[in-house]
């Protein structure tokens, strides 16, 4: 399918004078540029049907997990041990319907929706399984979204070694299908925009900045750790511009997008214009709900009227070339900062006091 026909038409100027939000990612056209992001509410039809109401650009599933992948290719012939082998847990199903299921709904909202629906797989090792991203292309999703999550890895195996495995994880999937891939990048390599690089040059098409991690914590009580996730926090845009402007400036020929505390209009500009070509949501929507897309759209929109943009590639181009910058300066972005201000900002939220009566009544 030519990925340009399914917003055929849409790089026109609108009717009325109305800014153009068009913008392109993973080689398709988008009527805008904020991606309902990965997550177990975008396998929900209703909500997903608010959200492409309420403007937005593309949909991506919650990620099929490489267990669940691994365990269905190991229960036919060996049903005893492949719970075992596998890791696999019946709950693993509950998130996402689990491997068959997951290709229904990849149909049903190829159906239904006119937006890109991209797939997502999570997994850390190769192996024939991975034969399940045929499948997905061949129940019509526009495209896959990689999340490569290794866990812990053997301390006597070098950063370099950790790499070259994951970039032999994404050249197997890409030898597979043809549909564009997007890779979802961890904050935590060593130098990420090399990273970048690489996962380009073995045929990623797009980069997500960056993948979201669960919140660890030790319970005092019971003398164990614990894991869970959590919504991203309030103000934490700033790592996700950091890396988008790392990244951008690497030299990358490849689209971007925004992943991690984006919640307004104004979020959606600030990353990109630190190099983002489109900014996904999650988070804020769980908290507000489809409709916060509607109002995310309408103050990027409100911004690009005001700075006299007819449309959102024009601000894209609009936007500072990326230049390489001599090693003192990218020095100068921490020292600058540390050293000008002793009166540091604390972007804790103030706790709202509220006094009343003893009904709970607050006092006027």
């Amino acid at each position: 399918m030519d990925p340009n026909a399914i917003h055929a038409g849409v790089g026109k100027r609108k009717q009325g004078g109305a800014v153009d939000l068009t913008t392109s990612y993973l080689g398709f056209e988008l009527t805008s540029p904020l991606i309902a992001g990965a997550s177990p509410l975008n396998l929900d039809f209703e909500a997903t049907r608010q959200m492409v109401e309420a403007g937005v650009g593309a949909i991506v599933l919650p990620s099929i997990l490489q267990e669940q992948l691994i365990y269905r290719s190991l229960v036919r012939s060996n049903p005893e041990t492949a719970i075992k082998q596998s890791g696999y847990a019946p709950q693993q199903d509950r998130y996402n319907g689990g491997p068959q299921e997951y290709l229904k709904t990849i149909q049903r909202m190829k159906a239904e929706y006119s937006v890109p629906i991209v797939a997502s797989l999570n997994a850390a090792i190769t192996g024939s399984w991975l034969d399940y991203a045929v499948e997905i292309q061949d129940s019509g999703a526009d495209a896959l979204e990689l999340n490569w999550q290794s866990g812990r890895c053997d301390p006597s195996e070098t950063g370099e070694n950790v790499e070259l495995r994951l970039l032999e994880w994404v050249s197997q999937i890409r030898s597979r299908v043809t549909i564009p891939i997007a890779f979802k990048m961890n904050p935590r390599f060593t130098n990420p925009a090399s990273t970048a690089l690489r996962l380009q040059n073995v045929g990623v098409n797009s980069l997500v900045l960056f993948a979201h991690h669960p919140h660890w914590d030790v319970d005092n009580y019971r003398m164990h750790w614990t894991i869970g996730w959590e919504l991203t926090p309030i103000g934490t845009l700033g790592r996700t511009l950091e890396g988008l402007v790392e990244t951008h400036t690497s030299g990358l020929h490849i689209p971007l997008a925004a992943s991690g505390g984006v919640r307004t209009g104004d979020d959606v500009i600030k990353t990109m214009f630190a190099g983002a070509d489109v900014a996904m949501a999650v988070s804020e929507i769980y908290r507000q709900g489809p409709s916060v897309i509607r109002e995310m759209i309408a103050g990027l929109t409100r911004f690009l009227e005001t700075n006299h943009h007819g449309t959102l590639k024009s601000f894209l181009q609009s936007r500072p070339t990326a230049d390489e910058h001599p090693s003192y300066t990218m020095r100068s972005e921490i020292v600058d900062p540390l050293t000008s201000s002793t009166n540091y900002h604390d972007p804790t939220p103030t706790p709202v006091q509220l006094k009343g009566d003893s009904f709970g009544h607050p006092s006027h």
